[in-house]
């Protein structure tokens, strides 16, 4: 009698889990509007996202699987015990120490209490939890408990203070919002994974998260929403998969983790948006130990590509390293050394040797018009990526030299932090002086100084070393002529 007892609960209790599973929340919204309202990562060239490898993981910065119960609080879990939290395990070097890193979990409900679209706790827009880390920040699990049962609680005073601490750097979004297939997705999260970015993604129109016995989505439509976090891929695993954490509890699946087909994938993921938190190579200046400012170092690399192919032949201008800094000095920092005519086509290729911030300005010398020319078309002026190249305006299309002859300039600002380009452009407008002086002026009390930057002398390219903690920016100058 007593085994039978025991295999009764035995079901009973089974029965249980599986109403339970059946039951746990989901919540994610989708918005365009808010979706596209994101800079978009920077339109790295195709051969960017060569040589990845073929497998990449980040498991070993992940907490521990937990689960959301029946609460609609996926987009809390995903952004804040997942991404946020991978993100400072990573920055603080704790892979594959789990005790550490679930002593240092982000609180969802910190982030979902506060944007969540209703009081019955069903739905939240990822954008609005990834907009709430970069301005007001997050806190720690432990200072602000996950309550499955409730949604309405607001963090004090005191916890909003903590949260500042804990600010990211940016976020950004993969691509574009699109109905069609789209085949760039899978490289574009594969580079940003290997760069140590976590993946925040929005899973679209399915009905379960039912897996094979390989843990791999058996992909179906349906009317939910889902926010999880992209932690590997593995080009081996079903034929090409991406490894997700989910918010289901440790039991769900592979302990908390399962695996999508890329195919799958791109069908069904509609939203993907990158995390970027503050690291040593990315902050405005790099802290030692002792509060002791170490060595800042900013480099970049451009190219000038005619539509032949061929490079436009470039040269240092002389004392170009002396007057750098000089606010008055009106030189060029390079000079394209032939003119072109009037319908000569060209792209621009830039590379960050650093992450940091890029923008391009144009300057003519005809009818004296300054343009922003790069970030454009509301992508992201954070360079995320090392050693990896843009092309301007992109791979498809070229630059033409107008009808306007005469001596145009070209302004590349690499910087350590975020700048105000709308009022650099400005004052490079209506300033005093030339436009090589305005923009130095602009930019006088934060440039590098011309000592502390090496210009290589027949491409254009630079490296500079500073112990200046106001060392933020390293314009460089381009003199083109066309005829």
């Amino acid at each position: 009698m007593k085994k039978l007892s025991t295999l009764i609960v035995c079901l009973f209790l089974s029965g249980l889990l599986l109403s339970q599973e059946e039951d746990l929340g989901t919540g994610l919204k989708f918005n365009k509007a808010l979706y596209e309202a994101i800079p978009q990562s920077v339109p790295l060239i195709t051969r960017s996202y060569q040589a990845l490898p073929s497998n990449f993981s980040l498991k070993g910065y992940t907490p521990t699987p937990k689960s959301q119960g029946p609460q609609g609080s996926c987009v809390g879990w995903a952004t804040g015990y997942g991404a946020r939290t991978i993100a400072n395990a990573i920055k603080n070097g704790w892979q594959n120490n789990r005790a550490k890193i679930d002593q240092n979990t982000f609180s969802p409900s910190y982030i979902y209490n506060q944007i969540r679209l209703t009081n019955d706790c069903k739905g939240a827009y990822i954008e609005k939890a990834m907009n709430l880390m970069a301005t007001d920040g997050s806190v720690k699990m432990s200072d602000f408990p996950y309550d499955y049962r409730s949604c309405v609680k607001s963090p004090s005073s005191v916890t909003r203070s903590k949260a500042k601490n804990h600010k990211i750097l940016s976020f950004e979004r993969l691509d574009k919002w699109t109905n069609s297939y789209n085949a760039t997705l899978v490289v574009k999260v594969k580079k940003a994974l290997v760069n140590k970015n976590p993946v925040v993604i929005g899973l679209y129109n399915y009905n379960s998260l039912k897996t094979d016995q390989n843990f791999v989505w058996i992909p179906n439509s349906g009317t939910n929403g889902h926010a999880m976090v992209v932690v590997g891929y593995d080009n081996n695993k079903a034929g090409g998969s991406f490894e997700i954490m989910n918010s289901h509890g440790y039991g769900f699946a592979n302990k908390g983790f399962f695996w999508i087909k890329y195919d799958d994938f791109i069908r069904q993921v509609k939203t993907l948006y990158v995390l970027v938190d503050k690291t040593s190579d990315n902050n405005s200046n790099d802290i030692k130990n002792n509060n002791t400012y170490a060595y800042n170092k900013l480099g970049g690399e451009l190219t000038l590509k005619l539509s032949n192919g061929s490079n436009m032949p470039i040269s240092l201008a002389d004392e170009a390293t002396r007057n750098f800094n000089i606010v008055k000095a009106t030189k060029t920092t390079y000079k394209v050394d032939k003119s072109y005519t009037s319908g000569t086509q060209f792209r621009i290729y830039l590379k960050n040797k650093q992450r940091g911030y890029v923008y391009l300005i144009g300057y003519g010398s005809s009818d004296k018009s300054v343009n922003k020319l790069y970030p454009f078309a509301n992508f992201s002026d954070y360079f995320n990526y090392t050693n990896s190249e843009i092309a301007l305006p992109n791979e498809d299309y070229f630059i033409e030299f107008d009808n306007k002859p005469g001596r145009d300039i070209l302004c590349v600002l690499y910087s350590k932090e975020k700048l105000d380009i709308n009022s650099i452009i400005s004052k490079a407008k209506y300033g005093s002086g030339d436009f090589v002086s305005r923009v130095k002026q602009a930019l006088s009390y934060k440039m590098f100084k011309g000592s502390d930057i090496t210009f290589s002398k027949n491409e254009i390219s630079f490296n500079a070393t500073s112990k200046s903690s106001s060392a933020k920016v390293v314009p460089i100058f381009i003199e083109m002529n066309h005829q």
